[in-house]
């Protein structure tokens, strides 16, 4: 019999995608992909936007029931398994209806709980909780993953750049825009890229409004000696740009400290850095210095595979 599986989260920078590409790939699993970012009601005149503003007031919300539905009229039958990223902004009137819909209701807590807090509030829903961050982990009995790695196949480019970094406009953006001060002025060759909805203008950074693509990403981090990773301070879980490193066979540079704790770690390949003292001769250095293969066996252990088997229980049905 046929494994049924249904996926709903929102947009990751086509991360989870790959998730619900791997689980089509197995002849034995229907997949349901629901992409709640991509939900979008569209008021059919200036009437009916105007009396959705009234009947917030008591309650009732168009668009909302729009959104709720759309997600509950794509599982038709009852699910062996629902996994979903971000909870916390489904209705709880939704979780309960969804958890009826499934043999197992399976969530990702994708950021941790100081960030969200009503995460904790619905954990009770759930039959497994996933998270990375080991706080969270240790404080409230989640079951610990990591981010996967996803490719481990590039092209062999020229070297145009030092140091390659990749951020959206957040509470990091004085950090990264100090990080790309001094390392410029050192004389390496940064391409750092910030998104934003608007243009912005700082000195070292490169200003777009669009989203870069995981291929166009790709080309970029072919033509780097190595990527360097801005942790936000409420995360302690590695990026996926970490991953990216790993499979890629690409040196990182990285302010989170608990990379060291990790079997993949190697101090040719791994730099950490304290973003209020940057030693740029310690930096020049590393990226001198020879990559160290990791074994393949612990580059499998973090693979996008892996993760799917350990969450989606695929080895007990033979795959």
């Amino acid at each position: 019999m046929r494994k049924k599986i249904t996926l709903i989260y929102p947009f990751a920078y086509g991360y989870i995608d790959l998730i619900a590409d791997e689980l089509k790939s197995h002849s034995n699993i229907i997949v349901t992909d629901i992409k709640t970012d991509m939900i979008k009601y569209k008021y059919p005149n200036p009437a009916i936007k105007v009396w959705n503003g009234i009947t917030k007031l008591f309650g009732k919300n168009i668009k909302r029931e729009f959104f709720n539905n759309q997600i509950l009229n794509q599982i038709t039958e009852k699910q062996d398994i629902i996994f979903i990223i971000r909870p916390d902004l489904m209705d709880i009137s939704v979780l309960e209806t969804l958890k009826k819909k499934t043999n197992s209701f399976i969530a990702y807590y994708y950021d941790s709980c100081k960030k969200y807090p009503k995460q904790l509030e619905i954990a009770y829903f759930f039959d497994e909780i996933y998270s990375y961050e080991k706080e969270d982990i240790e404080k409230y009995n989640f079951i610990e993953t990591t981010n996967f790695v996803y490719d481990q196949t590039i092209e062999k480019r020229e070297i145009k750049f030092d140091l390659f970094n990749i951020s959206s406009y957040d509470t990091r953006i004085h950090e990264i825009d100090a990080i790309s001060k001094i390392l410029s002025e050192a004389g390496l060759r940064i391409n750092f890229i910030l998104f934003w909805y608007e243009k912005l203008n700082y000195p070292h950074l490169i200003s777009t409004t669009r989203y870069l693509s995981l291929q166009e990403t790709k080309e970029i981090i072919s033509q780097s000696k190595a990527i360097i990773d801005i942790q936000r301070k409420d995360q302690k879980g590695l990026s996926f740009r970490t991953f990216e490193c790993l499979g890629y066979r690409k040196k990182l540079i990285t302010t989170n400290t608990a990379v060291k704790d990790y079997d993949f770690f190697h101090p040719n390949n791994i730099l950490i850095i304290d973003s209020q003292n940057i030693n740029t001769a310690q930096t020049k250095e590393f990226l001198e210095l020879p990559y160290v293969e990791i074994p393949q066996h612990i580059v499998e252990k973090y693979s996008i595979k892996t993760f799917i088997n350990n969450i989606f229980k695929l080895k007990s049905h033979g795959n």
